[in-house]
């Protein structure tokens, strides 16, 4: 994202806040679903109010979501693909602009936020327990981000651990980093809680080994050839993180690796752009998470008694993979 050097980078600012909050309004109308369904439509004719469709439909044609005749509006090829995928059901997204319009309180009061209802909105890394539809679908919505990110991260690991060696997913979630590195021939177990696992055993329950708990406290099994956490220690706090790092060494085997996947700050804190701003999402949704930077996870590994020995930046995936061994094995 461009600096903030003149007025019209702050109007620009305002026209990108006005897009996402349309979007975010015609997803939760059921627009771009009455307009898949209808193939085209007079604003007159959707489910709703027929000045706020024809004020706000220009935006969503400028932005190459919507063609029109002039008269009737429908979805481009690529509103097309993205309802078709679900980018554009935007799972939550209203609720999330509610969330953000509580940003004052936060920053007063400190996070997570507060819901409309007086309720916190905090969740345990990405999953609220109690709302098992709403796991499913940010479960799903992650396992269809992730087929590019999951070979990749496989792949480096594969340059790490000797073949056949067996893996931890740690927090493995939707399983699909966990299925990459089985299909490279190691033997892999995925842990995570018990909502997720059975999430997880549903897609590639042959494929995997499974075992359900919180990491924090459970018995994580082993010994293992290497520890993956892809996108996990940006949910804990760093006390957790460092009980984290210690168990995981002591899953390990002599020279075993701990993987992180995430995305993590520079040493001064202003880039990569994801980091920077995904770190929001932590102060609104987690208790004690953020975006760490290198240098962070690099002391912290050091008083957890293990060495981080490789950065690797993937910058069009938006992530880095660090590698990891305990201190004084080879």
């Amino acid at each position: 994202m461009r600096p903030i050097e003149t007025d019209q980078d702050i109007d620009r600012l305002r026209r990108y806040a006005g897009a996402y909050a349309i979007l975010a309004a015609w997803s939760g109308a059921g627009m771009f679903e009455a307009l898949a369904e209808a193939e085209a439509l007079e604003p007159a004719e959707m489910p709703g109010d027929p000045r706020s469709i024809a004020v706000t439909a220009p935006v969503l044609i400028h932005l190459g979501l919507l063609n029109t005749d002039g008269k009737k509006l429908s979805l481009s090829r690529t509103g097309h693909a993205l309802l078709q995928s679900r980018d554009l059901a935007m799972d939550g997204a209203m609720q999330a602009l509610g969330d953000l319009s509580r940003l004052d309180a936060v920053l007063q009061e400190g996070g997570p936020v507060v819901g409309a209802d007086g309720t916190p909105r905090v969740t345990e890394i990405g999953i609220r327990e109690g709302n098992p539809e709403e796991a499913r679908r940010f479960l799903e919505r992650l396992h269809r981000r992730s087929a590019i990110s999951a070979k990749e991260v496989a792949s480096w690991v594969a340059r790490h651990l000797r073949p056949n060696s067996r893996i931890l997913d740690l927090g493995g979630g939707h399983g699909r980093y966990g299925k990459a590195l089985a299909e490279r021939g190691f033997d892999v177990t995925l842990f995570d809680r018990p909502l997720c696992v059975e999430l997880a055993r549903e897609r590639y329950g042959g494929g995997l080994a499974f075992l359900a708990g919180d990491f924090l406290s459970d018995d994580l099994g082993g010994p293992y050839g290497g520890v993956l956490l892809s996108n996990i220690i940006h949910g804990l706090g760093r006390e957790e993180n460092f009980r984290l790092f210690r168990r995981i060494g002591d899953a390990l085997v002599p020279g075993g690796v701990m993987i992180l996947k995430d995305m993590f700050l520079d040493e001064l804190g202003a880039h990569p752009e994801k980091a920077v701003f995904f770190g929001l999402n932590m102060l609104l949704y987690t208790r004690e998470g953020k975006s760490y930077s290198v240098y962070e996870i690099r002391s912290l590994c050091k008083e957890a008694g293990m060495d981080l020995t490789q950065h690797v930046f993937v910058p069009d995936g938006g992530y880095s993979l660090l590698f990891s061994r305990v201190a004084g094995r080879e």
